[in-house]
């Protein structure tokens, strides 16, 4: 019996969040997760590009909508298409993954699996109140994060 407190038992495979990649993504030996906001800043990709040209590294890539929601929607693809092009041309391994239920729990379970060198986090500003009520992924991935944090408006 369950009740109201307890999370749902999932019975069967996970669907997976992987919605394009290179090929050689799963060979990868170093990454950088980059939460990426659909609304966010052209330097927010720049940044993480940046990073993972020097580190020589891949990119992770989980696109949200925002807080709440589990983008990228079908009006989203063409967007999904752009960060790819953008990843290819500039020559690095990569994966873009849809958010799933928890977005900053999927970048912190991201940088963990893959024991990411750094994590590049589109911001946004919000008053205090719109956070008590709506929480921040981005708030609680900066303070749960085991390696260092780079956050772009």
């Amino acid at each position: 019996m369950s009740d109201f407190y307890s999370k749902p038992v999932r019975r069967g495979a996970e669907p997976s969040l992987r919605v394009s990649s290179s090929q050689a993504i799963d060979r990868a030996s170093r990454s950088i997760v980059v939460g990426y906001r659909t609304d966010a800043s052209p330097r927010v990709l720049q940044e993480a590009i940046a990073a993972a040209e020097r580190a020589k590294a891949a990119l992770r890539v989980v696109v949200y909508a925002t807080d709440n929601t589990a983008g990228p929607a079908a009006g989203r693809i063409d967007q999904v298409k752009e960060i790819s092009l953008q990843i290819i041309e500039a020559g690095l391994e990569f994966e873009i993954q849809r958010a799933g239920d928890d977005v900053a729990e999927q970048v912190l379970g991201l940088a963990e699996e893959h024991h990411a060198s750094l994590i590049v986090l589109a911001t946004r500003r919000r008053s205090p109140v719109m956070k008590l009520f709506l929480g921040s992924s981005a708030q609680r991935v900066i303070l749960e994060a085991e390696c260092p944090v780079l956050t772009v408006k």
